[in-house]
């Protein structure tokens, strides 16, 4: 197989994953239905489109996986650190959060922020992989 076809297939692999995580984030968004986050005292709601978007987020990171483990590339660890500590810094900084979900609520502390920071790390570095490389 020529490079320039390896080229397409990555990109196509990398396009497909995104894709289907905004789909699937958008399915969410209409199977749970009315969301909010609660921060510092004010609630949010929150619409189908942010709940895509981090569908996508997570698409970009599987493809980061991807590529990550196929390269066995350990930048992309870096790259979950640096996630990481961004999650733990936001969530030191801004303090109790909450969201709520099906007429229920839950806390979110610095645990959760910090695996979901992690994850837009690697989903940085699946976008880096997809587009720059």
């Amino acid at each position: 197989m020529s490079q320039d076809k390896k080229d397409l297939k990555e990109k196509a692999q990398g396009a497909t994953l995104i894709a289907g995580g905004t789909v699937a984030g958008a399915g969410v968004a209409a199977t749970v239905g009315g969301m909010g986050l609660a921060v510092g005292g004010t609630a949010v709601g929150i619409t189908a489109a942010p709940v895509a978007a981090a569908g996508s987020i997570v698409g970009s990171a599987a493809y980061g996986a991807k590529k990550a483990l196929e390269e066995k590339d350990a930048t992309a660890l870096a790259a979950i650190a640096g996630g990481a500590a961004a999650g733990a810094g936001t969530s030191a900084l801004v303090g109790g959060m909450g969201l709520a979900v099906a007429g229920t609520a839950i806390g979110i502390g610095m645990a959760p922020l910090a695996a979901a920071g992690a994850v837009v790390g690697l989903a940085g570095y699946g976008l880096k992989k997809l587009w720059l490389e």
